[in-house]
Protein backbone atom coordinates (compact mmCIF):
# COMPACT_ATOMS: atom_id res chain seq x y z
CA UNK A 1 0.00 0.00 0.00
CA UNK A 2 2.99 2.26 0.14
CA UNK A 3 3.58 1.79 -2.95
CA UNK A 4 1.80 4.16 -5.82
CA UNK A 5 1.90 2.19 -8.78
CA UNK A 6 1.07 -0.80 -7.02
CA UNK A 7 -1.83 0.88 -5.51
CA UNK A 8 -3.35 1.65 -9.23
CA UNK A 9 -2.32 -1.59 -10.50
CA UNK A 10 -4.39 -3.45 -7.99
CA UNK A 11 -8.03 -0.74 -7.98
CA UNK A 12 -7.41 -1.72 -11.39
CA UNK A 13 -7.45 -5.46 -10.90
CA UNK A 14 -10.27 -4.48 -8.81
CA UNK A 15 -12.45 -3.19 -11.27
CA UNK A 16 -11.43 -5.45 -13.62
CA UNK A 17 -12.61 -8.55 -12.02
CA UNK A 18 -15.69 -7.07 -10.95
CA UNK A 19 -16.71 -5.94 -14.59
CA UNK A 20 -15.10 -10.01 -15.79
CA UNK A 21 -17.59 -11.52 -13.14
CA UNK A 22 -20.80 -8.97 -13.48
CA UNK A 23 -20.55 -9.24 -17.18
CA UNK A 24 -19.75 -12.89 -17.47
CA UNK A 25 -23.56 -13.51 -15.49
CA UNK A 26 -25.03 -10.88 -17.42
CA UNK A 27 -23.75 -12.95 -21.02
CA UNK A 28 -25.16 -16.21 -19.94
CA UNK A 29 -28.53 -14.55 -19.08
CA UNK A 30 -29.01 -12.81 -22.47
CA UNK A 31 -28.21 -16.15 -24.10
CA UNK A 32 -30.61 -18.04 -21.63
CA UNK A 33 -33.73 -15.57 -22.57
CA UNK A 34 -32.71 -14.52 -26.22
CA UNK A 35 -31.51 -17.94 -27.48
CA UNK A 36 -32.96 -20.96 -25.05
CA UNK A 37 -31.56 -22.54 -21.79
CA UNK A 38 -29.59 -25.14 -23.74
CA UNK A 39 -27.06 -22.42 -25.34
CA UNK A 40 -25.64 -21.24 -22.24
CA UNK A 41 -22.64 -23.55 -22.20
CA UNK A 42 -22.51 -23.33 -26.00
CA UNK A 43 -21.89 -19.60 -25.63
CA UNK A 44 -19.93 -19.97 -22.46
CA UNK A 45 -17.64 -22.32 -24.95
CA UNK A 46 -17.64 -19.83 -27.62
CA UNK A 47 -16.33 -16.78 -25.57
CA UNK A 48 -13.85 -18.36 -23.91
CA UNK A 49 -12.02 -20.83 -27.02
CA UNK A 50 -10.79 -17.86 -28.64
CA UNK A 51 -9.08 -16.72 -25.33
CA UNK A 52 -7.69 -19.95 -24.46
CA UNK A 53 -6.03 -19.91 -28.63
CA UNK A 54 -4.69 -16.85 -28.50
CA UNK A 55 -3.59 -15.65 -24.99
CA UNK A 56 -0.27 -17.76 -24.74
CA UNK A 57 1.00 -16.27 -28.20
CA UNK A 58 -0.03 -12.17 -27.23
CA UNK A 59 1.58 -13.05 -23.53
CA UNK A 60 4.67 -12.50 -25.51
CA UNK A 61 4.46 -8.89 -25.17
CA UNK A 62 4.69 -8.99 -22.10
CA UNK A 63 8.22 -9.79 -21.83
CA UNK A 64 9.10 -8.32 -25.14
CA UNK A 65 7.35 -4.68 -24.39
CA UNK A 66 6.41 -2.46 -21.06
CA UNK A 67 4.29 -4.73 -18.93
CA UNK A 68 2.47 -1.38 -18.05
CA UNK A 69 2.00 -0.21 -21.29
CA UNK A 70 0.41 -3.66 -22.27
CA UNK A 71 -1.65 -3.57 -19.34
CA UNK A 72 -3.33 -0.22 -20.53
CA UNK A 73 -3.46 -1.54 -24.17
CA UNK A 74 -5.88 -4.65 -22.69
CA UNK A 75 -8.01 -2.24 -20.80
CA UNK A 76 -8.55 0.15 -23.73
CA UNK A 77 -9.36 -2.86 -25.65
CA UNK A 78 -11.91 -3.54 -22.94
CA UNK A 79 -13.29 0.15 -23.13
CA UNK A 80 -14.21 -0.95 -26.69
CA UNK A 81 -15.58 -4.40 -26.96
CA UNK A 82 -17.63 -3.81 -23.42
CA UNK A 83 -18.76 -0.77 -25.13
CA UNK A 84 -19.70 -2.58 -28.63
CA UNK A 85 -21.41 -4.95 -26.69
CA UNK A 86 -23.53 -2.71 -25.02
CA UNK A 87 -24.79 -0.87 -28.28
CA UNK A 88 -25.42 -4.13 -29.73
CA UNK A 89 -28.00 -5.30 -26.41
CA UNK A 90 -29.73 -1.74 -26.33
CA UNK A 91 -30.31 -1.43 -30.25
CA UNK A 92 -31.84 -5.08 -30.03
CA UNK A 93 -28.86 -6.87 -32.83
CA UNK A 94 -29.41 -10.06 -33.39
CA UNK A 95 -28.26 -12.72 -30.89
CA UNK A 96 -25.29 -13.61 -33.29
CA UNK A 97 -23.29 -10.20 -33.12
CA UNK A 98 -24.11 -9.93 -29.08
CA UNK A 99 -22.90 -12.91 -28.88
CA UNK A 100 -19.52 -12.31 -31.01
CA UNK A 101 -19.10 -8.17 -29.29
CA UNK A 102 -19.28 -10.23 -25.96
CA UNK A 103 -16.63 -12.85 -27.36
CA UNK A 104 -14.36 -10.32 -28.05
CA UNK A 105 -14.45 -8.79 -24.65
CA UNK A 106 -13.31 -11.58 -23.31
CA UNK A 107 -10.35 -12.26 -25.61
CA UNK A 108 -9.89 -8.68 -24.90
CA UNK A 109 -9.69 -9.47 -21.08
CA UNK A 110 -7.15 -12.33 -21.41
CA UNK A 111 -4.48 -10.66 -21.43
CA UNK A 112 -4.92 -8.85 -18.22
CA UNK A 113 -4.16 -11.40 -15.87
CA UNK A 114 -0.51 -13.07 -17.14
CA UNK A 115 0.79 -8.90 -17.52
CA UNK A 116 -0.52 -8.48 -14.32
CA UNK A 117 0.93 -11.66 -12.83
CA UNK A 118 4.11 -10.43 -14.51
CA UNK A 119 3.80 -6.99 -13.46
CA UNK A 120 3.41 -7.74 -9.80
CA UNK A 121 6.61 -9.52 -9.29
CA UNK A 122 8.61 -6.78 -11.06
CA UNK A 123 7.20 -4.51 -8.23
CA UNK A 124 8.04 -6.86 -5.19
CA UNK A 125 10.79 -5.50 -3.46
CA UNK A 126 11.33 -9.30 -0.91
CA UNK A 127 9.93 -12.46 -1.04
CA UNK A 128 7.65 -11.58 1.94
CA UNK A 129 6.56 -8.41 -0.13
CA UNK A 130 5.78 -10.70 -3.03
CA UNK A 131 3.52 -13.24 -1.23
CA UNK A 132 1.37 -10.32 0.45
CA UNK A 133 0.99 -8.88 -3.51
CA UNK A 134 -0.29 -11.76 -4.79
CA UNK A 135 -2.58 -12.24 -1.37
CA UNK A 136 -3.63 -8.56 -2.06
CA UNK A 137 -4.35 -9.43 -5.66
CA UNK A 138 -6.42 -12.73 -4.78
CA UNK A 139 -8.50 -10.28 -2.31
CA UNK A 140 -8.68 -7.63 -5.31
CA UNK A 141 -10.54 -10.52 -7.24
CA UNK A 142 -12.48 -12.03 -4.44
CA UNK A 143 -14.00 -8.24 -4.24
CA UNK A 144 -14.34 -8.62 -7.86
CA UNK A 145 -16.48 -11.64 -7.68
CA UNK A 146 -18.56 -10.57 -4.95
CA UNK A 147 -19.03 -6.89 -6.09
CA UNK A 148 -19.26 -7.19 -10.00
CA UNK A 149 -22.24 -10.09 -9.69
CA UNK A 150 -24.39 -8.59 -6.65
CA UNK A 151 -24.13 -5.25 -9.04
CA UNK A 152 -25.14 -7.54 -11.77
CA UNK A 153 -27.84 -8.86 -9.87
CA UNK A 154 -29.16 -5.26 -8.38
CA UNK A 155 -28.79 -3.71 -12.09
CA UNK A 156 -30.93 -7.09 -13.78
CA UNK A 157 -33.90 -6.53 -10.78
CA UNK A 158 -34.55 -3.29 -12.81
CA UNK A 159 -33.10 -3.65 -15.70
CA UNK A 160 -32.31 -5.98 -19.34
CA UNK A 161 -28.53 -7.21 -19.36
CA UNK A 162 -27.45 -4.64 -21.88
CA UNK A 163 -27.69 -1.89 -18.33
CA UNK A 164 -24.68 -4.17 -16.91
CA UNK A 165 -22.62 -3.85 -20.04
CA UNK A 166 -23.33 -0.48 -19.87
CA UNK A 167 -21.84 -0.57 -16.21
CA UNK A 168 -19.02 -2.94 -17.70
CA UNK A 169 -18.33 0.24 -20.02
CA UNK A 170 -17.73 2.94 -17.81
CA UNK A 171 -16.11 0.26 -15.07
CA UNK A 172 -13.28 0.09 -18.11
CA UNK A 173 -13.06 3.41 -19.02
CA UNK A 174 -11.61 3.87 -15.03
CA UNK A 175 -9.30 0.60 -15.12
CA UNK A 176 -7.68 2.16 -18.18
CA UNK A 177 -6.99 5.37 -16.59
CA UNK A 178 -5.71 4.05 -13.52
CA UNK A 179 -3.21 2.62 -15.55
CA UNK A 180 -1.94 5.35 -17.96
CA UNK A 181 0.16 7.12 -16.13
CA UNK A 182 2.57 4.53 -14.51
CA UNK A 183 6.23 4.51 -14.72
CA UNK A 184 7.74 3.13 -17.42
CA UNK A 185 9.20 -0.41 -17.11
CA UNK A 186 12.21 -1.80 -19.15
CA UNK A 187 10.57 -4.59 -21.54
CA UNK A 188 12.76 -7.71 -20.44
CA UNK A 189 12.52 -9.66 -23.69
CA UNK A 190 13.22 -7.50 -26.35
CA UNK A 191 15.29 -8.23 -28.99
CA UNK A 192 15.92 -8.06 -32.69
CA UNK A 193 15.01 -12.04 -33.16
CA UNK A 194 13.56 -12.85 -37.14
CA UNK A 195 9.83 -13.76 -37.19
CA UNK A 196 11.06 -17.64 -36.86
CA UNK A 197 12.82 -16.71 -33.36
CA UNK A 198 10.21 -14.59 -32.26
CA UNK A 199 7.47 -17.19 -33.09
CA UNK A 200 9.81 -19.57 -30.58
CA UNK A 201 10.07 -17.08 -27.96
CA UNK A 202 6.22 -17.02 -27.86
CA UNK A 203 6.32 -20.29 -27.36
CA UNK A 204 8.42 -20.27 -24.65
CA UNK A 205 6.04 -20.51 -21.84
CA UNK A 206 4.36 -23.31 -23.73
CA UNK A 207 7.53 -25.43 -23.79
CA UNK A 208 8.29 -24.55 -20.01
CA UNK A 209 4.97 -25.94 -19.29
CA UNK A 210 5.42 -29.20 -21.40
CA UNK A 211 8.68 -29.68 -20.17
CA UNK A 212 8.84 -29.60 -16.09
CA UNK A 213 7.05 -32.07 -14.21
CA UNK A 214 6.47 -30.31 -11.10
CA UNK A 215 5.56 -27.14 -13.46
CA UNK A 216 3.21 -29.61 -15.22
CA UNK A 217 1.72 -30.39 -11.68
CA UNK A 218 0.83 -27.07 -10.55
CA UNK A 219 -0.92 -25.57 -13.98
CA UNK A 220 -2.77 -28.70 -14.24
CA UNK A 221 -4.54 -28.20 -10.68
CA UNK A 222 -4.70 -24.13 -11.80
CA UNK A 223 -6.27 -25.81 -14.99
CA UNK A 224 -8.99 -28.09 -13.23
CA UNK A 225 -9.64 -25.39 -10.92
CA UNK A 226 -10.70 -23.25 -14.09
CA UNK A 227 -12.65 -26.94 -15.29
CA UNK A 228 -14.82 -26.23 -11.88
CA UNK A 229 -15.12 -22.43 -12.07
CA UNK A 230 -16.56 -22.72 -15.65
CA UNK A 231 -18.77 -25.58 -14.54
CA UNK A 232 -20.25 -23.56 -11.72
CA UNK A 233 -20.97 -20.24 -14.10
CA UNK A 234 -23.34 -22.72 -15.94
CA UNK A 235 -24.38 -24.41 -12.99
CA UNK A 236 -25.25 -21.21 -10.73
CA UNK A 237 -27.89 -20.11 -13.29
CA UNK A 238 -29.28 -23.77 -13.59
CA UNK A 239 -29.37 -24.19 -9.70
CA UNK A 240 -30.80 -20.79 -9.32
CA UNK A 241 -33.75 -21.01 -11.90
CA UNK A 242 -34.35 -24.72 -11.66
CA UNK A 243 -33.45 -26.15 -8.01
CA UNK A 244 -33.91 -23.05 -5.72
CA UNK A 245 -36.65 -21.18 -7.19
CA UNK A 246 -34.38 -17.59 -6.48
CA UNK A 247 -35.14 -16.10 -10.32
CA UNK A 248 -31.85 -14.54 -12.09
CA UNK A 249 -30.46 -12.87 -9.61
CA UNK A 250 -30.15 -15.12 -7.96
CA UNK A 251 -27.64 -16.77 -10.36
CA UNK A 252 -25.78 -13.13 -9.57
CA UNK A 253 -25.99 -13.61 -5.76
CA UNK A 254 -24.70 -17.57 -6.35
CA UNK A 255 -21.43 -16.27 -7.91
CA UNK A 256 -21.03 -13.31 -5.42
CA UNK A 257 -21.18 -16.11 -2.55
CA UNK A 258 -18.21 -17.37 -4.57
CA UNK A 259 -16.72 -13.54 -4.85
CA UNK A 260 -16.74 -13.48 -0.84
CA UNK A 261 -15.15 -16.45 -0.31
CA UNK A 262 -12.61 -15.50 -2.30
CA UNK A 263 -12.14 -12.44 -1.13
CA UNK A 264 -11.71 -14.46 2.84
CA UNK A 265 -9.40 -16.68 1.22
CA UNK A 266 -6.92 -14.00 -0.23
CA UNK A 267 -7.11 -12.50 3.22
CA UNK A 268 -6.15 -16.20 4.25
CA UNK A 269 -3.26 -16.37 2.27
CA UNK A 270 -1.35 -13.03 4.28
CA UNK A 271 -0.96 -15.65 6.91
CA UNK A 272 1.20 -17.67 4.70
CA UNK A 273 3.80 -15.08 4.32
CA UNK A 274 6.91 -16.47 4.55
CA UNK A 275 6.28 -19.87 4.57
CA UNK A 276 8.64 -22.38 2.44
CA UNK A 277 6.52 -24.81 2.63
CA UNK A 278 3.39 -24.06 0.18
CA UNK A 279 2.54 -27.48 -1.82
CA UNK A 280 0.51 -28.99 1.43
CA UNK A 281 -1.41 -26.02 1.83
CA UNK A 282 -2.29 -25.49 -2.17
CA UNK A 283 -3.49 -29.44 -1.74
CA UNK A 284 -5.79 -28.55 1.41
CA UNK A 285 -6.81 -25.66 -0.55
CA UNK A 286 -8.03 -27.15 -3.80
CA UNK A 287 -9.52 -30.65 -1.67
CA UNK A 288 -11.36 -28.17 0.51
CA UNK A 289 -13.08 -25.98 -2.28
CA UNK A 290 -14.15 -29.77 -3.37
CA UNK A 291 -15.60 -31.25 -0.90
CA UNK A 292 -17.64 -28.33 -0.13
CA UNK A 293 -19.23 -28.73 -3.61
CA UNK A 294 -19.88 -32.02 -3.09
CA UNK A 295 -21.77 -31.20 0.17
CA UNK A 296 -23.73 -28.50 -2.03
CA UNK A 297 -24.40 -31.39 -4.47
CA UNK A 298 -25.71 -33.23 -1.78
CA UNK A 299 -29.47 -31.70 -1.36
CA UNK A 300 -29.13 -28.70 1.17
CA UNK A 301 -30.48 -25.88 1.75
CA UNK A 302 -30.45 -22.62 -0.62
CA UNK A 303 -28.68 -20.58 2.80
CA UNK A 304 -26.24 -24.09 3.64
CA UNK A 305 -25.31 -24.41 -0.28
CA UNK A 306 -24.91 -20.48 -0.07
CA UNK A 307 -22.24 -21.16 2.96
CA UNK A 308 -21.02 -23.91 1.45
CA UNK A 309 -20.06 -22.20 -1.72
CA UNK A 310 -18.36 -18.98 0.69
CA UNK A 311 -15.74 -22.09 1.99
CA UNK A 312 -15.65 -23.16 -1.84
CA UNK A 313 -14.31 -19.68 -3.04
CA UNK A 314 -11.98 -19.70 0.06
CA UNK A 315 -10.48 -23.06 -1.41
CA UNK A 316 -10.08 -21.22 -4.82
CA UNK A 317 -8.45 -18.25 -3.66
CA UNK A 318 -5.84 -19.63 -1.63
CA UNK A 319 -5.02 -22.51 -4.07
CA UNK A 320 -4.30 -19.72 -6.97
CA UNK A 321 -2.59 -17.44 -4.78
CA UNK A 322 -0.24 -20.34 -3.76
CA UNK A 323 -0.36 -22.00 -7.20
CA UNK A 324 0.89 -18.54 -8.86
CA UNK A 325 3.34 -17.99 -6.29
CA UNK A 326 5.04 -21.13 -6.35
CA UNK A 327 5.28 -20.70 -10.55
CA UNK A 328 6.84 -16.87 -10.27
CA UNK A 329 9.56 -18.78 -7.78
CA UNK A 330 10.59 -21.38 -10.15
CA UNK A 331 10.38 -19.48 -13.71
CA UNK A 332 12.83 -17.38 -14.94
CA UNK A 333 11.62 -13.63 -15.30
CA UNK A 334 12.66 -13.56 -18.86
CA UNK A 335 9.88 -15.87 -19.63
CA UNK A 336 7.41 -15.48 -16.66
CA UNK A 337 4.61 -13.52 -18.83
CA UNK A 338 4.74 -15.90 -21.30
CA UNK A 339 4.53 -18.44 -18.88
CA UNK A 340 1.33 -16.96 -17.40
CA UNK A 341 0.35 -16.08 -20.81
CA UNK A 342 0.43 -20.12 -21.16
CA UNK A 343 -1.61 -20.61 -17.70
CA UNK A 344 -3.96 -18.13 -18.96
CA UNK A 345 -5.15 -19.53 -22.21
CA UNK A 346 -5.02 -22.58 -20.52
CA UNK A 347 -7.45 -21.73 -17.96
CA UNK A 348 -9.62 -20.18 -20.73
CA UNK A 349 -9.71 -23.91 -22.53
CA UNK A 350 -10.49 -25.03 -18.88
CA UNK A 351 -13.05 -22.59 -18.25
CA UNK A 352 -14.74 -23.65 -21.85
CA UNK A 353 -14.38 -27.02 -21.05
CA UNK A 354 -16.39 -26.83 -17.78
CA UNK A 355 -19.54 -24.66 -19.34
CA UNK A 356 -19.50 -27.70 -21.88
CA UNK A 357 -19.27 -30.62 -19.35
CA UNK A 358 -22.16 -28.93 -16.73
CA UNK A 359 -24.75 -29.01 -18.97
CA UNK A 360 -23.99 -32.30 -19.97
CA UNK A 361 -23.57 -33.37 -16.80
CA UNK A 362 -27.02 -32.02 -16.03
CA UNK A 363 -28.71 -33.70 -18.72
CA UNK A 364 -27.46 -37.16 -17.49
CA UNK A 365 -27.36 -37.14 -13.91
CA UNK A 366 -29.84 -33.92 -12.96
CA UNK A 367 -28.08 -30.78 -11.48
CA UNK A 368 -27.71 -31.36 -8.24
CA UNK A 369 -25.71 -34.67 -9.32
CA UNK A 370 -23.40 -32.32 -11.94
CA UNK A 371 -22.51 -30.26 -9.06
CA UNK A 372 -21.10 -33.32 -7.00
CA UNK A 373 -19.25 -35.31 -10.19
CA UNK A 374 -17.56 -31.17 -10.46
CA UNK A 375 -17.00 -31.14 -6.86
CA UNK A 376 -15.21 -34.04 -7.06
CA UNK A 377 -12.38 -32.93 -9.72
CA UNK A 378 -10.16 -31.02 -8.04
CA UNK A 379 -9.73 -33.50 -4.94
CA UNK A 380 -9.36 -36.56 -7.47
CA UNK A 381 -6.24 -34.46 -9.23
CA UNK A 382 -4.57 -33.33 -6.24
CA UNK A 383 -4.92 -36.84 -5.21
CA UNK A 384 -3.22 -38.24 -8.24
CA UNK A 385 -0.53 -35.55 -7.92
CA UNK A 386 0.31 -35.82 -4.10
CA UNK A 387 3.43 -37.78 -4.36
CA UNK A 388 4.79 -34.93 -6.95
CA UNK A 389 3.38 -32.24 -4.23
CA UNK A 390 5.04 -33.62 -1.61
CA UNK A 391 8.67 -33.27 -3.54
CA UNK A 392 7.80 -29.84 -4.32
CA UNK A 393 7.74 -29.00 -1.04
CA UNK A 394 11.22 -29.59 -0.71
CA UNK A 395 12.42 -28.26 -4.25
CA UNK A 396 10.78 -24.95 -4.28
CA UNK A 397 11.85 -23.76 -0.51
CA UNK A 398 13.03 -20.49 -0.84
CA UNK A 399 16.60 -19.78 -0.70
CA UNK A 400 16.41 -16.53 1.64
CA UNK A 401 19.80 -16.72 2.62
CA UNK A 402 21.32 -15.99 -0.67
CA UNK A 403 18.80 -13.93 -1.62
CA UNK A 404 19.95 -11.81 1.34
CA UNK A 405 23.34 -11.79 -0.05
CA UNK A 406 23.10 -10.98 -3.27
CA UNK A 407 20.22 -8.30 -2.78
CA UNK A 408 23.44 -6.87 -1.06
CA UNK A 409 25.16 -7.39 -3.85
CA UNK A 410 26.13 -3.89 -5.53
CA UNK A 411 26.12 -5.84 -9.25
CA UNK A 412 22.71 -7.23 -8.69
CA UNK A 413 20.77 -4.70 -6.35
CA UNK A 414 18.56 -3.51 -9.21
CA UNK A 415 17.59 -6.63 -10.04
CA UNK A 416 13.87 -7.32 -9.96
CA UNK A 417 12.79 -9.77 -7.51
CA UNK A 418 12.11 -12.69 -9.36
CA UNK A 419 15.21 -12.60 -11.64
CA UNK A 420 17.11 -12.44 -8.27
CA UNK A 421 15.27 -15.24 -6.63
CA UNK A 422 16.08 -17.19 -9.79
CA UNK A 423 19.39 -16.37 -9.49
CA UNK A 424 19.93 -17.30 -6.37
CA UNK A 425 18.60 -21.03 -6.95
CA UNK A 426 21.39 -21.38 -9.80
CA UNK A 427 23.77 -20.41 -7.13
CA UNK A 428 26.02 -22.50 -5.28
CA UNK A 429 27.76 -22.21 -1.70
CA UNK A 430 31.36 -23.24 -1.17
CA UNK A 431 33.88 -22.28 1.36
CA UNK A 432 37.80 -21.88 0.59
CA UNK A 433 40.56 -22.47 3.31
CA UNK A 434 43.25 -19.97 4.09
CA UNK A 435 45.81 -19.88 1.03
CA UNK A 436 43.29 -21.71 -1.32
CA UNK A 437 43.21 -19.68 -4.84
CA UNK A 438 40.01 -19.04 -5.68
CA UNK A 439 40.95 -17.68 -9.19
CA UNK A 440 44.11 -17.45 -10.94
CA UNK A 441 45.42 -15.08 -13.23
CA UNK A 442 45.08 -16.29 -16.92
CA UNK A 443 42.77 -18.75 -16.35
CA UNK A 444 39.22 -18.78 -18.36
CA UNK A 445 36.04 -17.28 -16.86
CA UNK A 446 33.81 -19.56 -15.69
CA UNK A 447 31.75 -17.70 -12.34
CA UNK A 448 31.26 -15.14 -10.25
CA UNK A 449 31.94 -15.18 -6.67
CA UNK A 450 29.88 -13.45 -4.14
CA UNK A 451 31.64 -13.06 -0.89
CA UNK A 452 29.53 -13.73 2.84
CA UNK A 453 32.73 -14.01 5.03
CA UNK A 454 36.12 -14.11 5.34
CA UNK A 455 38.83 -12.53 3.89
CA UNK A 456 40.00 -12.13 0.18
CA UNK A 457 44.02 -11.09 -1.37
CA UNK A 458 43.27 -9.56 -4.86
CA UNK A 459 46.89 -9.40 -6.91
CA UNK A 460 48.82 -9.23 -10.12
CA UNK A 461 51.65 -10.69 -11.27
CA UNK A 462 52.29 -11.00 -7.71
CA UNK A 463 51.87 -7.47 -6.52
CA UNK A 464 48.95 -7.76 -4.08
CA UNK A 465 46.17 -4.86 -5.42
CA UNK A 466 43.65 -5.00 -2.45
CA UNK A 467 41.93 -7.19 0.23
CA UNK A 468 38.21 -8.20 -0.26
CA UNK A 469 36.53 -8.51 2.90
CA UNK A 470 33.41 -6.55 2.80
CA UNK A 471 30.12 -8.83 2.97
CA UNK A 472 28.78 -9.11 -0.54
CA UNK A 473 31.90 -7.79 -2.18
CA UNK A 474 32.56 -10.00 -5.43
CA UNK A 475 34.95 -10.98 -7.29
CA UNK A 476 35.52 -11.95 -11.13
CA UNK A 477 32.80 -9.97 -13.34
CA UNK A 478 35.33 -8.07 -16.09
CA UNK A 479 36.35 -12.13 -17.22
CA UNK A 480 32.55 -12.84 -17.63
CA UNK A 481 31.22 -9.22 -19.18
CA UNK A 482 34.39 -8.75 -21.58
CA UNK A 483 34.91 -12.37 -22.74
CA UNK A 484 38.82 -12.47 -21.41
CA UNK A 485 41.52 -14.65 -19.34
CA UNK A 486 40.81 -13.68 -15.82
CA UNK A 487 43.57 -10.69 -15.43
CA UNK A 488 44.10 -10.99 -11.91
CA UNK A 489 44.48 -13.85 -8.94
CA UNK A 490 42.10 -14.50 -5.89
CA UNK A 491 43.23 -16.04 -2.36
CA UNK A 492 41.89 -16.61 0.72
CA UNK A 493 43.64 -14.96 3.58
CA UNK A 494 41.07 -16.30 5.88
CA UNK A 495 38.49 -19.19 5.86
CA UNK A 496 36.14 -17.68 3.34
CA UNK A 497 32.33 -18.67 2.49
CA UNK A 498 30.85 -17.73 -0.62
CA UNK A 499 28.17 -17.77 -3.36
CA UNK A 500 29.49 -19.08 -6.62
CA UNK A 501 27.49 -18.08 -9.66
CA UNK A 502 27.91 -19.63 -12.80
CA UNK A 503 28.87 -17.72 -16.15
CA UNK A 504 25.98 -18.65 -18.06
CA UNK A 505 23.44 -17.82 -15.30
CA UNK A 506 25.67 -14.68 -14.44
CA UNK A 507 24.98 -13.57 -17.95
CA UNK A 508 21.54 -14.49 -18.07
CA UNK A 509 20.43 -12.29 -15.42
CA UNK A 510 23.14 -9.22 -16.66
CA UNK A 511 22.47 -9.29 -20.18
CA UNK A 512 18.31 -9.57 -19.66
CA UNK A 513 18.28 -6.64 -17.22
CA UNK A 514 19.90 -3.27 -18.70
CA UNK A 515 19.87 -1.75 -14.85
CA UNK A 516 21.83 -3.93 -13.71
CA UNK A 517 24.42 -4.57 -17.31
CA UNK A 518 25.05 -0.72 -16.70
CA UNK A 519 25.81 -1.13 -13.09
CA UNK A 520 28.02 -4.51 -13.56
CA UNK A 521 29.68 -2.67 -16.95
CA UNK A 522 30.66 0.20 -14.53
CA UNK A 523 32.15 -1.68 -11.60
CA UNK A 524 34.03 -3.75 -14.30
CA UNK A 525 35.14 -0.40 -15.62
CA UNK A 526 36.62 0.86 -12.59
CA UNK A 527 38.11 -2.05 -11.37
CA UNK A 528 39.99 -2.50 -14.94
CA UNK A 529 41.18 1.43 -14.40
CA UNK A 530 42.12 1.14 -10.94
CA UNK A 531 42.25 -2.12 -9.82
CA UNK A 532 41.41 -4.80 -12.12
CA UNK A 533 40.61 -7.71 -10.02
CA UNK A 534 38.80 -10.80 -11.52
Amino acid sequence: MRNPALRRVELAFLLFSAVEFGAWVAILLYAYEAIGPASVGIVAAVQLLPGALIVPFIAGLVDRFSRQRVLFIGYVGQVVTFGVTFIGMAVDAPPLVVVLAATCATTAQSITRPTHGALVPSLALTPEELTAANGWSGAMEGTGMLAGPLIAAAILAVAAPAAVFGAATAASVLTALLTARLPRAVATGASAAGPDDERGRLLDGIRLVARHRSTRIVVGILTLRMVVIGALDVLFVLLALEVFDIGESGAGLLTAAIGLGVILGGGLTFAFIGRQSLARILAIAGSTSGLALVAVGSGVSVLAAAALIVATGVGFAVCDVIARTILQRVTPDLVLGRVLGAVEGLAFAGLASGAILAPVCALFVGVQGAVTIVGLLLPVGIALSWVELRAMDRSVLLPTRAIGLLRDAVIFAPLPLPQLEWLARQARWHTVEPGQVLIREGDEGDAYHVLETGSLAVSQAGRQLRVCDARADGVGEIALLRDVPRTATVTALAMSVLLLIRRRAFLEVVAGHPPTREVADRVATVRSEVDPAS
